[in-house]
C-alpha cells in the first residue's frame, strides 16, 4: 500500500511539473504579449498627441472670447447693464478668424457708439484693441446728454 502511495505521490509530482512547464511558457508568453501591447498603447497615445497638435496649429486661430475693459469718464462704477449692451454689439465676432478680420471694423465697431442703459446715455471711446483668440477692448465712457447729440 506504501509502495502505491509513492507512485501516485510521484506520479502526481511528475504530472504537475510537466503542466507547470508547458503553462509556464504560456503565461510567460503571455506576459510579454502584454508588455508589447503596453508599449505599443503607449506609442499611439503619443501619435494621436502629436496629430492633434499638430491639427490645431493648421486650424486658423479664432476669437474664443471677448473682454471689455470699460472705465467711465467721471471714475464712477460701471453698470453691469453697460457692459452688457456692449457685449451685444461684439457678440457676432465670437467664432469668427483672427486674421480674416478686417481690423479697422474692429475699431470703429465701437468707436463713439452711443449706448443707452436705462435713461442714461454713454458715448464710447475705444482707447485700445488687442486681437487674438481673446479680444480685448479698452474702452472710455463718458455721460452723454440730448444737446451733445445734436
Amino acid at each position: 500500500m506504501k509502495r502505491y502511495a509513492a507512485f501516485f505521490t510521484l506520479g502526481l509530482l511528475a504530472g504537475m511539473m510537466t503542466m507547470h512547464s508547458f503553462q509556464g511558457r504560456e503565461l510567460e508568453k503571455l506576459y510579454w504579449e502584454k508588455e508589447n501591447l503596453k508599449v505599443e498603447l503607449y506609442e499611439k497615445k503619443e501619435q494621436i498627441k502629436k496629430i492633434e497638435s499638430q491639427q490645431e496649429t493648421l486650424l486658423p486661430p479664432t476669437v474664443r472670447k471677448i473682454e471689455l475693459e470699460i472705465t467711465l469718464e467721471d471714475g464712477g462704477f460701471v453698470e453691469p447693464e453697460l457692459k452688457l449692451q456692449v457685449y451685444d454689439l461684439i457678440k457676432g465676432l465670437l467664432g469668427e478668424e483672427v486674421l480674416a478680420l478686417p481690423y479697422p471694423l474692429i475699431f470703429n465697431i465701437l468707436d463713439n457708439r452711443i449706448v443707452e442703459v436705462g435713461d442714461k446715455r454713454y458715448r464710447l471711446n475705444v482707447e485700445a484693441v488687442i486681437l487674438g483668440e481673446t479680444l480685448v477692448y479698452y474702452l472710455k465712457a463718458s455721460k452723454t446728454t440730448d444737446e451733445e447729440l445734436t
